[in-house]
């Protein structure tokens, strides 16, 4: 996861817009509720796939018309919004009608650029009749095509063509394949035509994964080993099989490397709910070994009803052959008899308007070389009628640049004044064509924009080609958003994450959350507790944070703190548990990072924690990630409903022996505003959003209980060495990447 005598009026003001706003601002949707669309999923090329330099493929969207008008034809077609083109048209006709209810598969022909690089395509519909459309709450943001493209060859591995030559096994003993449907000790058949939950039958032939008809069963196939080399990635669509309503698994990846123990890389839990999720990961960490990998499903609890999928399972080596989908046009649903009007999110404030003035610095297609840092500043002017206090910076959608989310304006913009936003940003490391979209955000948090009716973004565009430069560490301190003072600070501590909780950005799949929050929002919510009640009965005095996920099945919350310079010798402490009477409980709790300027998050730690009377001390080193600067990501999911699932961490800390107690932080670029002409403030820079669509490759330390004098000493963890964890999405309906 993105209107008749005033007739005369009105088309002078759009004349006069777009005469100051960047060339490539497109028309927002005129009535969201009539032309509205749902993203369904990616029916070919995953986010991410790799392909060789000039490679043609087929690009399918599935999408649904959520609104109250219908596509015809010859009004509604696809257009390319920003990113790269991948030689695609600028626009293209829908091949048929597509009712409200309806779902239409849309396929665009394209190829990949001639140059190595990270590549994004964007793309909207527009209509004759009701200007430019897209997805998301306000009908106006883009879909995407997302790829990789390296000048490195190779034909990968097909784990479908290759299944006969595994070892089959589950709980039952040594099966073979394939298989036979129906078999309690557990089965596998090679699908040419794979159906998913969602309805989607894929083109691509997949393996249908049953385990042993036990509680708790498993099925698991070990192949062959398999030398890894740098860049390739494990690749598969995951999902139940269409019809399978009650299938509950986990999905894994593990591997053995010669006669060591197997190891599990990732893993993830999936649920029968008309989604399917696309694994992509990275392999380089095993580069140069001959690796076994081990495709492995297990049920959870009872095994009725687990058909889980493993769609065109491979490894990319970019460059390879690996096929990619190539569906033909369809159209599903039924024309509802009666059609509810469907009211979108209210827009901007009426009083809420800006106007793009000029680039200031960095005009659009500047060229960067790899990993430079720059400092974009646009002028905005205040064209409405309500005075900017408490005003905020916000990134929108496409490349973000190692920029922050959100940044507080401190000061003040009356109507009619100009404001100079300059933000610190560094160039990606893959040679490309990037754009990223700002916003502004008003104190109540309603986002608003340039443009007639204050929708639309500003941008920074810029051109990434030649040799990567060393990237430099900002020195400039973040100012805290909301700190709260802590107690007397435990001896040793370099970082409290209390005390820093509303420095951090706070997230749940509702989207961003006030910090602190309010008890029993349903979106999700932080509050800061002081004593801390646990969950064994007990009170303990130092301050803690409660965190409770947005509260649907597999929830989730998690805040994203300032960027800190981890130094060797750093541990992270904190006592984790349920709260006291939180009997429900039953939750993960993570310790996830990203490495400043960078878009990916990583688990480091992961705790398994459900309401039984006990709690547990974690004390994990965190050596490993010495002299990095990194945004530490607390993080708390659901297992199932999250009711009740109110997690408790206590005095979570970051500590050092050779500390002397003071905070110690590194932190991340901190934007700048300037008001003219004589206003002049700096702003907090908050932490940058997970991506919707992201993976998690991790390796996980082995974790040592330790108990505390006087209390119960806690279970031993429920997690291995080596695991890698992939978050389940929010959404099936992407945001922006």
């Amino acid at each position: 996861m993105k209107f008749t005598s005033k007739f005369a009026a009105v088309l002078l003001l759009l004349v006069f817009m777009f005469s100051v706003v960047p060339s490539a601002a497109t028309q927002p949707a005129q009535a969201a509720a009539c032309y509205w669309a749902q993203f369904i999923a990616d029916v070919t090329i995953p986010d991410g796939t790799n392909f060789a330099p000039g490679t043609a493929f087929k690009k399918t969207w599935r999408l649904k018309n959520i609104g109250t008008c219908a596509w015809n034809a010859g009004d509604v077609s696809l257009i390319f919004d920003s990113g790269e083109k991948m030689g695609a048209p600028a626009s293209s006709a829908l091949p048929t009608t597509v009712n409200p209810g309806q779902t239409v598969d849309i396929t665009v022909d394209m190829v990949a650029p001639s140059a190595a690089g990270h590549y994004f395509g964007y793309y909207k519909f527009k209509s004759t009749q009701g200007g430019v459309f897209g997805i998301g709450s306000t009908a106006n943001k883009s879909f995407w095509v997302e790829i990789n493209v390296t000048s490195s060859s190779g034909t990968g591995y097909d784990f479908t063509s290759n299944a006969a030559s595994a070892t089959w096994s589950s709980g039952a003993g040594t099966l073979t394949f394939p298989g036979t449907d129906g078999s309690a000790n557990g089965f596998a058949l090679k699908l040419d035509k794979p159906k998913f939950e969602n309805g989607i039958e894929s083109a691509q032939a997949g393996l249908l994964f049953v385990p042993n008809n036990v509680n708790n069963g498993y099925i698991q196939a070990s192949y062959p080993a398999f030398k890894v080399q740098s860049g390739d990635r494990f690749q598969a669509t995951i999902g139940c099989e269409y019809g399978a309503t009650s299938c509950y698994v986990a999905y894994r990846l593990d591997y053995q490397i010669g006669s060591n123990p197997v190891k599990t890389f990732w893993t993830f839990r999936e649920k029968y709910e008309g989604m399917t999720y696309n694994a992509n990961l990275d392999l380089s960490s095993l580069a140069g070994q001959d690796v076994k990998f081990i495709l492995v499903i297990s049920a959870y609890g009872s095994q009725v009803g687990d058909r889980a999928l493993w769609g065109n399972p491979v490894i990319a080596r970019a460059g390879g052959t690996v096929a990619t989908n190539t569906p033909t046009v369809t159209v599903t649903g039924t024309l509802p008899t009666t059609v509810a009007s469907k009211t979108p999110t209210p827009g901007p404030n009426a009083c809420d308007r800006a106007q793009f003035i000029k680039d200031v610095t960095v005009a659009d297609g500047t060229t960067f070389q790899p990993g430079t840092t720059f400092a974009k500043t646009w002028r905005i002017k205040n064209v409405g009628t309500c005075t900017w206090t408490n005003y905020s910076l916000m990134f929108d959608s496409g490349e973000k640049m190692g920029g922050p989310d959100s940044a507080l304006i401190p000061t003040t913009v009356a109507p009619g004044q100009t404001v100079d936003i300059t933000i610190n940003l560094t160039a990606p490391a893959n040679a490309g064509t990037y754009r990223g979209y700002w916003k502004l955000k008003s104190s109540t948090g309603v986002p608003f924009g340039i443009g007639s009716d204050g929708t639309k973004s500003f941008w920074v565009e810029i051109k990434v080609a030649g040799t990567p430069v060393t990237p430099s560490t900002p020195a400039t301190p973040v100012t805290p958003g909301t700190p709260v003072t802590p107690a007397t600070p435990i001896a040793g501590t370099s970082y409290d994450f209390v005390s820093n909780v509303c420095a951090a950005t706070w997230y749940s799949g509702a989207g961003t959350l006030p910090c602190p929050g309010t008890d029993n929002d349903a979106k999700g919510f932080v509050l800061i507790t002081n004593p801390s009640k646990l969950e064994n009965g007990t009170t303990d005095s130092r301050s803690g944070l409660i965190t409770f996920p947005q509260n649907i099945n597999n929830g989730y919350i998690q805040g994203i703190y300032p960027s800190y310079k981890v130094k060797s010798g750093d541990k992270f402490r904190a006592v984790v548990n349920c709260e006291s009477g939180a009997t429900s409980c039953y939750v993960v709790f993570r310790l996830d990072y990203s490495v400043s300027g960078s878009s990916s998050i990583q688990t480091f730690w992961a705790f398994v924690e459900r309401y039984e009377g006990q709690y547990y001390t974690a004390d994990i080193d965190l050596t490993p990630l010495a002299g990095q600067d990194l945004k530490f990501i607390l993080t708390v999911l659901s297992t199932g409903s999250a009711t009740g699932d109110r997690a408790l961490w206590v005095a979570p800390i970051i500590y050092n022996a050779s500390s002397s107690g003071g905070s110690s932080t590194s932190a991340s670029p901190t934007p700048t505003f300037t008001v003219s002409p004589t206003i002049q403030a700096t702003i907090s820079a908050t932490a940058t959003t997970p991506s919707p669509t992201f993976t998690v490759t991790v390796t996980v330390p082995a974790v040592t209980a330790t108990s505390t004098p006087g209390t119960p000493t806690p279970p031993t963890p429920t997690i291995t060495p080596d695991i890698t964890i992939t978050p389940i999405p929010p959404s099936a309906t992407p945001t922006a990447p």
